[in-house]
């Protein structure tokens, strides 16, 4: 499936195209969409009104220049040129700009090479949030819910999330979502091919190749994020057992002392009567 396929030319896109546009051309700017309704214009009288003139781009896929004598025998059109708005080669749309069209040819060419510049970069920004989103999922699907997770250690690998590799997980607990959101930018420039999931609305769980860094809670320190609790699980874990590792965590309430698990080394923060961290031991 195309980009174009899944892109959905909306009005506050088609809107700001024109602005721009306006903002240095003085001719009125028509964005169309895909059946030719008008969802962007400097005239808010035209706004969501059919544009036959669209529709006939739409229906070639190529320019069509519009005179006085054509705008007459057509509804919802003035004189003007309209071009097919592309991305990734394929028509989402057309704009239009007012006017002789040999006085605002030129003009109209390079409306339409800005619009599909500012296309691509709302295509691109979207694929990322939607990337993100999926693997979000994917790595939620193999570390807290434990369904499907065969299924998603599959996807993880077309994701290029490298789930062949072992890791440590890693818990980060903190007093506020704000504080979490600080301590989410942060480890996420920590380790290579990591992952990193929410857990809840105060924790996370971090999930580095290999062992985490033996200094970590220091770093952590250094970095000025407050937390209460970090827990380390077992070093160099496949990937199909670290469900069994996070998913108590999952259970867990946030904020507590209580030891995460019995597979787990307990991090809090520094206290002058206790030391930095204690072995959790296996009830018995």
């Amino acid at each position: 499936m195309k980009a174009a396929d899944m892109f959905d030319l909306d009005h506050s896109l088609a809107q700001e195209i024109v602005d721009r546009a306006m903002a240095i051309l003085p001719r009125n700017v028509n964005v169309m969409d895909s059946q030719g309704l008008i969802i962007g214009t400097g005239e808010a009288e035209r706004l969501y009104t059919r544009h036959e003139g669209a529709q006939l781009v739409l229906t070639n896929s190529r320019a069509v220049e519009i005179d006085n004598a054509a705008a007459g025998a057509l509804r919802g059109v003035q004189e003007g040129v309209n071009f097919p708005l592309c991305l990734d080669g394929q028509v989402i749309g057309v704009i239009g700009v007012s006017g002789a069209p040999d006085e605002v040819r030129t003009f109209a060419e390079m409306v339409r090479m800005t619009a599909e510049m500012l296309v691509a970069q709302r295509n691109d920004q979207q694929h990322r949030i939607w990337l993100q989103k999926r693997i979000e999922d994917v790595l939620t699907a193999i570390l807290l819910s434990g369904q499907s997770a065969q299924r998603a250690i599959v996807e993880a690998q077309r994701l290029g999330l490298r789930p062949d590799l072992r890791r440590t997980a890693v818990l980060l607990e903190m007093a506020t979502p704000e504080d979490l959101d600080l301590a989410a930018e942060w480890i996420r420039h920590q380790a290579a091919d990591a992952w990193c999931v929410p857990l809840h609305a105060l924790g996370l769980v971090w999930c580095p190749p290999r062992s985490a860094p033996p200094d970590f809670r220091e770093r952590i320190a250094r970095a000025g994020i407050p937390f209460t609790r970090v827990a380390i699980g077992t070093p160099n874990t496949e990937t199909k057992a670290l469900h069994s590792e996070v998913g108590v965590w999952g259970a867990m309430e946030p904020k507590t002392n209580v030891s995460p698990t019995n597979a787990f080394r307990c991090l809090l923060p520094r206290r002058p009567s206790r030391q930095n961290s204690c072995a959790c031991r296996p009830p018995g």
